[in-house]
């Protein structure tokens, strides 16, 4: 059993055999034992902005211990947390998201989820592929043979087709970040893609990447398209042919010397040319310095299945991944308190900053001023005769003390689903009634008078009215959006008039929801503009719209 931190208490799960079967490291000390929904079981790796982790989600009804297999199992990134508080590293880390969702197919990683939960982990879960990465493969049997560098010339290059044809550029593919499963290759780590419809995240001249497996543009610090993956995929193949990189190692400087100004090494191409001189051309014209020289993803794919690529891994590649992939285990009982806190991880949080202190001390000082102005307007009406007037103008005053948001607009059409308020919820700044206030949560309504009422005959009251304080709907366009009215939990993924509302609102406060408009998708572009309305507001950063989004969003 490895030795790690008691205070991981499902580590146990998995033996010092079954890490080593799985390609797993045991926890240390400082990791997480839970990360949004999943349970962490073991390390798969860790780079410079964040850390790899084996877990699988608990069932809500696991209380006893249970078996499962390598299918259950999910491979989860996590930021680290000085990179999770950038607000540009958080835009980098929305585009790996989104290619992931984006690119989905037979030779990529299926996505599974991702989020910022209450432990600050800025996470996205994909699932566990049963094999080991090419980089491991090379490094335990050598190179491989012609036929199999065939196979991966086509199964990555049909992947990069898939990724160039959803407007994405890898701009890290290497070794490391091909998996070779049972069903083939998959690329995997879009952690510095670019896309098409979007800025670029790096100024020019900054290297993002892996040197020896950058393309001539890249590292140079140049505008890149599909055609420096192709590099990319030229360096792999001759790495995976003869088990060095056609730009030699060394020195980062140096590296990126030869890969912008010097011809791959004549030795490593030599070595491939020996046995498959065809392999060998097709690895030149990868790594051709001219982008336009290069062949097209698609090309790549189709040279190589011309060539009879193999059908199988080679027998001790083969026999690992099969034995990981056939791998089961047993869950370890979870407590209920455990089952608690993993579900409760699990489940997005209130989103407010420290700041929001602030904002509901000065929705104190708000509410004082509107009892005061209540009080005074009952005891003018008191202190004039008339009793059936003083009553009314009392009824009037009260109504407008506890309610001093009623919405005067119209019932929106639909009846949204009603979701509670917890008690713990701190009031927010409520402004007095405007001319056209926004809709208030589903379950408000406004003064109800009875039918049968007499009329009052005629009597000397002086009432105090509050003087609107709230803006018009000329200067406050968002309060003509009425998709939805209450506060429940919108986030990424989400469809509905809930997303609506929110891309009606902030459309109309100036924020770039994308090119398609109001359209009821919580995409890339909506989370990154709600993003930046919490920024703006001091609430927490988490792309989300909660119950603390949805007044901001509503509000002055």
């Amino acid at each position: 059993m490895p030795e790690t931190d008691p205070a991981h208490p499902w580590t146990g799960e998995l033996t010092a055999a079954d890490l080593e079967r799985l390609g797993a490291q045991p926890l240390r000390r400082s990791d997480p034992v839970t990360i949004g929904p999943y349970r962490v079981l073991a390390r798969l790796g860790g780079g410079g902005m964040g850390r790899l982790f084996l877990g699988r989600a608990v069932a809500a009804d696991e209380s006893q211990s249970a078996a499962y297999t390598a299918r259950d199992l999910v491979a989860v990134k996590v930021i680290r947390p000085e990179y999770a508080e950038d607000a540009r590293f958080r835009r980098r880390f929305d585009r790996e998201v989104e290619a992931v969702r984006r690119v989905h197919g037979r030779y990529t990683a299926e996505l599974l989820g991702s989020g910022f939960d209450e432990d600050e982990h800025l996470w996205m879960a994909t699932a566990y592929v049963p094999g080991l990465s090419l980089d491991e493969a090379v490094r335990r049997h050598g190179p491989l043979p012609a036929p199999v560098v065939w196979r991966l010339a086509a199964e990555i290059g049909q992947a990069l087709a898939t990724i160039a044809a959803a407007g994405i550029v890898h701009r890290d593919l290497k070794p490391s970040n091909v998996l070779l499963g049972a069903d083939g290759a998959r690329v995997i780590d879009f952690g510095v893609v670019h896309t098409a419809d979007a800025s670029a995240l790096t100024t020019t001249g900054q290297h993002v990447g892996t040197p020896a497996y950058m393309s001539p543009e890249q590292a140079g610090g140049r505008d890149v398209d599909a055609a420096s993956d192709v590099f990319s995929l030229g360096s792999v193949l001759a790495l995976t042919a003869t088990g060095q990189a056609p730009f030699g190692e060394g020195s980062t400087g140096g590296v990126i010397h030869r890969v912008i100004y010097e011809p791959p090494s004549t030795e490593v191409v030599d070595r491939v040319a020996e046995s498959a001189p065809e392999l060998a051309g097709l690895i030149r014209r990868c790594l051709d310095k001219d982008p336009a020289a290069r062949p097209a993803p698609e090309r790549v794919a189709e040279v190589a299945r011309e060539h009879d690529p193999a059908e199988e891994w080679p027998d001790p590649v083969a026999e690992l991944i099969a034995s990981r992939a056939g791998w089961s285990g047993r869950s370890a009982a979870v407590s209920p308190m455990d089952q608690l806190t993993v579900l409760r991880r699990g489940t997005p949080q209130r989103t407010v900053k420290e700041a929001g202190r602030r904002k509901g001390r000065r929705a104190m000082v708000l509410g004082a001023v509107a009892m005061v102005v209540a009080v005074v307007a009952v005891v003018v009406a008191f202190a004039v005769p008339g009793h059936k007037g003083a009553q009314e103008a009392h009824s009037k005053a009260t109504v407008r003390a506890a309610s001093p948001t009623v919405s005067h607009t119209p019932t929106p059409t639909h009846r949204p689903k009603k979701h509670p308020t917890p008690s713990t919820s701190a009031p927010l700044p409520q402004a007095p009634p405007a001319a056209n206030p926004p809709s208030g949560g589903g379950g408000d309504t406004g003064p109800t008078h009875a039918a049968s009422e007499p009329k009052p005959q005629p009597t000397k009251v002086i009432t105090v009215t509050p003087k609107p304080s709230g803006k018009s709907s000329k200067t406050r366009p968002w309060t003509s959006c009425h998709y939805y009215s209450g506060t429940a939990l919108t986030k990424y993924g989400d469809k509905g008039e809930r997303v609506r509302e929110v891309q009606c609102i902030l459309k109309a406060r100036g924020y770039n929801i994308g090119p398609y408009g109001v359209d009821g998708d919580f995409g890339d572009d909506t989370r990154l503009s709600v993003r930046d309305f919490q920024q703006a507001h001091d609430l927490r950063i988490d792309g989300m719209v909660g119950e603390d989004t949805w007044p901001a969003l509503r509000g002055a």
